[in-house]
């Protein structure tokens, strides 16, 4: 029997869209097993890594969701998505500096309908 070791893109994909399904339904520590294979068969798997964060937002885990988006930065630096849920989080905390030094940096990688999140961000600089 043959077995497969190491890097498994493929294998990888399939779990990060099952833990998408699951983050989409609620069922978070459903969905961070299956990030945590994901990640477990490809080791720079950036969507494993933010979507992760994501499923550890949703259950008040700001640590470990920071942790999660700066890897996924580390991996992919022009992606947008972890740099604009940072500065959700900053929001949340009423750093406001923070949170558009964030919200800039989505800006800057495309992400779209910025417009209403940096507006006020020239008052906090």
């Amino acid at each position: 029997m043959m077995m497969s070791c190491g890097r498994n893109p493929d294998k990888s994909r399939v779990y990060l869209d099952k833990g998408i399904d699951y983050l989409y339904t609620s069922e978070i520590d459903e969905a961070i097993g299956f990030f945590n294979k994901a990640i477990k068969y490809d080791e720079n798997n950036y969507e494993a890594y933010y979507y992760r964060g994501c499923a550890y937002s949703n259950n008040f885990n700001n640590e470990q969701a920071f942790h999660d988006w700066n890897k996924a930065i580390e991996l992919k630096p022009d992606y947008a998505d972890p740099y604009f849920n940072i500065g959700l989080i900053y929001r949340r905390q009423n750093d406001y500096s923070m949170a558009c030094y964030y919200f800039k940096l989505a800006e800057k990688y495309g992400r779209q309908n910025m417009e209403d999140y940096v507006k006020f961000c020239d008052y906090y600089e």
